[in-house]
């Protein structure tokens, strides 16, 4: 057994041993813990099988202050209970942009209101009444996976045949109101439960569970669907893993990491952790040697330097002694830097590790089923020291642009710890604009290097000579990976400047010529070019004339007036 030993807190991270225990942070959790998220302000949230922090009441989800302290400004009330007698849980988290944050899990009540396994909280932790998905299963309903995407859509896989009263087998999509949006359509959808999900950068996703089919196909544990809900037909992981898969995390290079309680994958030896490639197959340049007391691997991790902690209940990793937790390089050997001593120990059934979270200043967050430490009482949830970190934002939450610019530069930037890898993913969508008329749609990835903090992607603009007013592009940041998190300015709004609408555009006069004829008369830009349309009926417009003056003053003639005939008219710039 490695001897006892604590790091302190101002130990220079480029002289320290990483991996070593906080003592000063200990929230006391009173029983299990899920999952971890890191707020933009630095306060955790965080969920489980817990009744209690500390001397507070919390069941199932809780918000500590960055120093373990309990958020007394975060109150869920009786938070989430399960009247059947069977235990509550909350598995999964997803934070909006906005604060508040939705959870799932094995629940029908939260704070006393009937909630079947899916509710969103305010951000101060109350129920937020307007949520309202009906979720529903033949035995015991459970959310398990929450991927929220970057225009706040969210991913949910669990154990359930239909959302709101439609059959959706296993995964479905909410819109962020929480109906279902029913353009994401799997089909059929997996033949079994669905534990976790992660969102590509281009909008495809990844699901793992214990399910062998999709829609008919063959897909063993592991599948990528279209941004729709379609399968995915070019990845294909053959005969797949042979067990469960109960963790996924995604590369920047598009592969995948999977973590479970499988022992091959495609007939490879692969124990318990596994890496693929973009179209499914086993990549054979990563081959950790893992060696497992009991369980499977519970949680991974990838960081954008090819690094990836795995958790669950292990004993040893390239014949050295890692107690349930380990950082892997990219080739799948023991991370030497990273030695949690004699890791996590103790516990209801001693299942280890089953969720990460790293903050702005690279400690990791470690949560579980353990009551020690390296040798440490720390119950359910440990601060280790690492180097990874940082906080990613837009810099500025508002960009504009000439519509005859060319594009918009969008800048973006990283604070707190900039000394690992860490990447962000982009997407415009929405506003009043039109993407293919007005911009060019942009989705993609930006890479922050070991020091860099600041990148930038450009949106191209269209030009048109359309008198039209301003308009908008929504921007998004989303799937940060490398221990990075999401800060304040996630979304961002640019708008595209109107040019041709420096001068308003109405009618001033209109009078009539003779029995069929009208003059009207408008004002707009000097040197534009308008059209003047008529109708009867508000539906059938008719043109009258294209007109382009030196001056602002712009006169039509309409010739097609009939008597007692109501008629209207309507203009705009060419």
């Amino acid at each position: 057994m490695m001897a006892l030993w604590v790091l302190p807190l101002s130990v220079s991270p480029g002289l320290a041993q990483f991996g070593g225990v906080d003592t000063t942070f200990k929230p006391g959790f009173d029983n299990k813990v899920f999952s971890i998220l890191v707020q933009p302000d630095g306060k955790l949230l965080v969920s489980g099988f817990f009744t209690k922090v500390g001397n507070a009441s919390r069941r199932g989800i809780a918000r500590l202050n960055a120093d373990g302290s309990v958020d007394a400004t975060f109150d869920p009330g009786t938070g989430a209970v399960n009247t059947t007698g069977l235990p509550h849980t909350v598995q999964a988290q997803a934070l909006q942009s906005d604060g508040r944050v939705v959870i799932g899990g094995r629940f029908n009540q939260f704070n006393g209101v009937p909630r079947n396994a899916i509710a969103r909280l305010n951000s101060d932790g109350s129920l937020d009444m307007s949520y309202t998905p009906v979720v529903e299963y033949p035995d015991i309903v459970v959310v398990a996976a929450l991927a929220v995407q970057p225009d706040g859509k969210i991913l949910i896989g669990g154990e359930f045949t239909s959302v709101n009263g439609t059959p959706r087998s296993y995964v479905a999509r909410l819109n962020p109101d929480g109906s279902l949006d029913l353009t994401f359509d799997p089909g059929a959808g997996p033949n079994s439960g669905v534990t976790a999900s992660a969102v590509q950068s281009d909008g495809r996703f990844v699901v793992v569970g214990s399910f062998t089919s999709f829609n008919g196909a063959s897909r063993a544990r592991i599948a990528r669907l279209n941004a729709e809900g379609s399968l995915d037909m070019s990845f294909d992981p053959g005969a797949g893993p042979n067990n469960y898969v109960t963790s996924t995390s995604l590369q920047p290079d598009g592969k995948t990491v999977i973590g479970g309680a499988f022992t091959s994958v495609g007939g490879t030896n692969r124990i318990f952790v596994a890496r693929l490639n973009s179209d499914g197959s086993l990549d054979n340049s990563f081959q950790p040697n893992i060696t497992l007391s009991f369980g499977s691997v519970l949680a991974v991790q990838t960081e954008v330097d090819g690094k990836i902690y795995v958790g669950g209940s292990f004993s040893t990793v390239d014949g050295l002694s890692r107690n349930n937790l380990a950082r892997l390089n990219g080739d799948g050997s023991l991370d030497m830097s990273f030695s949690v001593g004699s890791g996590s120990s103790g516990g209801q059934q001693n299942f280890g590790v089953y969720a990460f979270a790293i903050q702005t200043n690279g400690n990791v967050l470690v949560g579980g089923d353990f009551t020690t430490f390296n040798g440490v009482r720390l119950n359910y949830l440990a601060r280790l020291l690492a180097d990874q970190g940082g906080t990613v934002q837009f810099a500025s939450a508002n960009y504009s642009v000439d519509e005859n610019g060319g594009s918009a530069t969008i800048a973006v930037r990283r604070t707190g710890s900039t000394s690992g890898t860490v990447a962000v993913n982009y997407l415009t969508s929405g506003g009043t604009a039109t993407a293919g008329v007005d911009y060019v749609a942009q989705a993609g990835a930006l890479l922050f290097g070991p020091g860099e903090t600041n990148k930038i992607f450009t949106v191209p603009i269209l030009p048109d000579a359309l008198v039209e007013g301003n308009e908008t592009v929504n921007l998004a940041l989303g799937n940060p990976i490398g221990g990075v998190i999401l800060g304040t300015n996630q979304t961002a709004t640019l708008t595209i400047t109107d040019d041709t609408n420096s001068v308003p555009l109405r009618f001033t006069s209109i009078s009539p010529v003779s029995g069929n004829q009208l003059r009207l008369t408008l004002s707009g830009q000097a040197g534009r070019a308008y059209v003047l349309q008529a109708t009867t009926n508000i539906s059938n417009w008719v043109p009258i004339k294209t007109n382009t003056a030196t001056n602002s003053v712009f006169d039509f003639f309409d010739t097609g007036v009939t008597s007692f005939q109501r008629r209207f008219y309507r203009a705009f710039g060419q």
